[in-house]
């Protein structure tokens, strides 16, 4: 992967946690914040490149992109909400990362098994941490509790919905790509 690309994909992780930051500001009910709408792009969008290039080239763009967040997020967010998803989302893509690439290693046929056990696993502790980080003492803890549930199944049907991106992306066109340099 190219500094190019490094940067070009990590800005773009940067604009999708700023925007997620600043919709989870938003209930749509007293589950789901719009910022569970946003948020699992970056997880489809680590799957894929993952699937494309090494653990340590997509590990380096998960981390430019923390730092190339850093500012936007501070501007668009409560800075309790900016530090819990800088610090959310530098650990669990990283795990997510680490999970995708042990799944691809052990099970290399099972596409959709990588795509959506990296992403299910991750998103768990992510909600968990995220919401527990950015809202544990400021609000009840069953309100806590619910938002923390509703959030994960929206991510669950999101990245369930997002299987056929991944392959289209990751592994369709990846392999139109290979068969054309051959």
């Amino acid at each position: 992967m190219s500094l190019k690309q490094t940067y070009m994909y990590g800005a773009v992780f940067a604009l999708l946690i700023a925007l997620a930051n600043y919709t989870v500001q938003f209930a749509i009910n007293e589950w789901i914040t719009y910022g569970a709408l946003l948020y699992p792009f970056t997880f489809l969008m680590s799957d894929i490149l993952s699937e494309r290039y090494t653990k340590q080239e997509t590990l380096k763009v998960v981390r430019v992109g923390v730092v190339l967040a850093i500012v936007p997020t501070l501007l668009v967010a409560d800075g309790r909400i900016a530090f819990a998803s800088i610090v959310t989302f530098l650990l669990i893509q990283q795990f997510d990362v680490v999970i995708f690439h042990a799944l691809k290693k052990k099970f290399e046929k099972l596409w959709w098994l990588r795509n959506n056990g990296s992403t299910l696993t991750s998103q768990l502790f992510d909600t968990a941490l995220f919401f527990t980080l950015a809202f544990g003492g400021t609000m009840p803890t069953s309100m806590l509790v619910k938002l923390i549930i509703g959030d994960y199944l929206v991510k669950v049907a999101l990245a369930l919905l997002d299987t056929p991106f991944f392959y289209l992306f990751a592994i369709k066109l990846q392999n139109k790509t290979l068969r054309k340099h051959l």
